[in-house]
């Protein structure tokens, strides 16, 4: 078939690693963390914008932009070609459509597949509705995906990760109740949160690279550490010692109540979180990246960007 050259020895030179979602957090932690090793990999960024300003920063650090579409099996050989390594993330949210997501996921893997590439990392999660009955859809797809990577026996290592510390700037940013006081809406009824900045997983596909033989057929459960609602609450009450915090108490069935788009799918992955078997290995991830911050850290070096949260808060 068109579109796929064949695929170079490692031992030739670096190794191309095409990154899906290169513009987004995600992706875009990978893509900047390989950057910096030229010598070892040449950096294939995807993206459906590569006008725009993000794709611009990571082709002036040395990466390659590719337009590719999910949806087009002949953009994504296109992309593929000759590529040794596939980093691959999926997006729910923009469609908010959990069987596109799939064929778009399945879509990069049988491209990967017909252009020969030797390792695919996946950004995957477990099957939430067969563990608690509920569908949530923005895992679910991602547990379809990884069950066909497993099947159709090309090297791969999933990741799957633990809420995101960058979502307390955007979807889960504490809330203003009145001048100066914020509430931090998570569900957790008593139970414990894993956590970790996007940004280090950066570092964590890294060391995967070193060593990709090591995690071939691996599912590395990623997390920093796991914190209570009372350690969130007193960790932002520490920063930011001009406003007050407080855990507003809401339970799992009041999100599934919140009228926004995707509250229930939302509410599904925390009474997944609570139901204890979303296991995550906080040992192996600092092993990966003995640098990964925590809660804490992350927000010593993310203060502005939580701050510009608040300020818009309503």
């Amino acid at each position: 078939r068109m579109g796929c050259g064949s695929s170079f020895d490692a031992s030739d030179g670096p190794r191309t690693v095409v990154v899906f979602g290169s513009t987004g957090l995600l992706g875009g932690a990978i893509a900047r963390r390989l950057l910096q090793e030229p010598f070892l990999y040449k950096v294939r960024c995807v993206t459906r914008r590569s006008s725009g300003e993000k794709a611009r920063e990571l082709a002036e650090h040395g990466a390659v932009i590719v337009n590719a579409d999910l949806g087009e099996t002949k953009s994504l050989e296109k992309a593929l070609e000759g590529a040794d390594i596939m980093f691959l993330t999926t997006h729910y949210w923009e469609e908010k459509n959990k069987e596109k997501e799939v064929i778009k996921g399945l879509n990069a893997i049988d491209a990967a597949i017909q252009c020969g590439v030797k390792h695919i990392i996946f950004n995957g999660s477990e099957n939430v509705k067969k563990i608690i009955g509920k569908e949530c859809n923005h895992l679910d797809s991602k547990s379809a995906i990884e069950e066909y990577i497993r099947e159709v026996g090309i090297n791969f290592t999933i990741l799957r990760l633990p809420f995101w510390l960058e979502n307390f700037y955007s979807v889960f940013k504490p809330h203003k109740l009145k001048h100066a006081v914020y509430a931090v809406a998570l569900p957790l009824e008593g139970s414990e949160l894993d956590v970790m900045s996007v940004e280090d997983v950066g570092e964590i596909v890294a060391s995967i690279l070193r060593r990709p033989r090591q995690y071939y057929g691996k599912t590395l459960n990623l997390s920093v550490e796991s914190l209570s609602m009372e350690n969130i609450v007193d960790t932002f009450n520490r920063h930011f010692d001009n406003r007050k915090f407080t855990d507003p108490k809401i339970r799992i069935k009041d999100m599934e109540k919140f009228q926004f788009p995707g509250s229930k799918d939302l509410a599904a992955m925390f009474e997944f979180y609570q139901s204890g078997q979303a296991v995550r290995d906080i040992k192996l991830t600092r092993k990966l990246n003995p640098h990964a911050l925590t809660f804490d850290r992350w927000l010593s070096e993310n203060r502005d960007k939580v701050e510009e949260a608040l300020r818009e808060a309503n």
